[in-house]
């Protein structure tokens, strides 16, 4: 059954996007006449959007001749049995335009169509023929957690080096990468490394989404963030500092996991803690019950990872 997403931060009125969903749908076949949709509860209760709301959006769709709504049973794309603008009409005019649209665009930019068909099949399956070697360059658990990302979602041969290493160490690894990656807060060390290899330096930007899970959930529970190297904490607490303390009188704590004594007092009074992946196991073992614990796999931000599908893909 297809699912809608409604949001309520775009100016697309709940209708507007209910129904560019379902043609979006339709165009691409994962839905054919008869299938049944979301009632207009369901959709009410999983976007938390007023039942009136949804009712009247339905009832436009019906009248347009794509809903046929059945007291009972539900919601249905309707069957347009002998129209001439049928559903698999639609879908092929809106392929057909979507292939004259690209190839003109492929035209002007000077790229022949078995070129571009080779490279899309690479976008498309995340199999490109070129792999990019990338050297993260970070404290340990950041350049671990980031490293271990990046291999993971796009494939590239990753080397992750900790800042303060010996040089010799270092220099042999890091000549073999084509870019070197890091973090705001090391950008000027991690760029004269740069310059001295003659390499070009990439800042791997975080996802805002866990900072956002933190802050809200921070509203009404006890948090903490369990962390595996003391030198990574600077990021989640300058946030705490300057967004979140202000905002609720609930307990905050950030602590490696090596420091007992504030893990004690996490163990005691937190409800929910964040915990790197480095922690993970260890803090399984820690924490009681009451306590829900919470980690991630993804901290780089999606624009930093399509600059590097990009590069990989394209080259620079």
């Amino acid at each position: 059954m297809l699912k809608f997403h409604l949001d309520k931060k775009v100016k697309l009125s709940y209708y507007e996007q209910i129904k560019g969903q379902l043609l979006s749908a339709i165009y691409c076949g994962k839905i054919k006449e008869g299938d049944r949709l979301p009632s207009i509860r369901e959709l009410a209760d999983a976007s938390g959007v007023n039942y009136k709301t949804i009712r009247k959006a339905y009832k436009k769709l019906d009248e347009e001749d794509f809903l046929e709504i059945i007291q009972g049973s539900g919601a249905f794309l309707k069957v347009r049995e002998g129209d001439p603008l049928s559903y698999e009409q639609m879908r092929r005019h809106a392929l057909y335009k979507l292939f004259r649209e690209v190839s003109s665009k492929i035209s002007d930019l000077g790229i022949s169509h078995q070129k571009f068909a080779k490279l899309f099949m690479e976008y498309a399956t995340g199999k490109s023929e070129k792999r990019l070697k990338l050297a993260v360059i970070d404290h340990v658990e950041e350049a671990f957690c980031f490293a271990r990302e990046i291999r993971d979602r796009i494939g590239a041969e990753v080397t992750a080096i900790t800042l303060g290493s010996p040089e010799e160490e270092t220099d042999r690894r890091l000549s073999y990468a084509d870019y070197f990656l890091t973090t705001s807060w090391h950008i000027q060390e991690v760029g004269a490394m740069a310059r001295r290899f003659e390499k070009q330096l990439i800042e791997i930007k975080p996802s805002h989404k866990i900072y956002e899970e933190i802050l809200q959930t921070a509203q009404s529970k006890n948090i903490a963030i369990v962390i595996q190297d003391e030198n990574t904490m600077h990021a989640s607490w300058d946030i705490y500092m300057s967004i979140y303390r202000p905002t609720t009188e609930k307990k905050f704590w950030i602590s490696p996991i090596d420091n007992s004594e504030v893990i004690e007092e996490i163990l005691a009074e937190a409800e929910v803690v964040f915990v790197t992946p480095m922690c993970w196991d260890r803090m399984k073992e820690l924490a009681p019950d009451t306590i829900e614990l919470r980690t991630y796999e993804s901290f780089i931000s999606e624009e930093t990872i399509d600059y590097l599908r990009e590069l990989q893909l394209l080259g620079s």
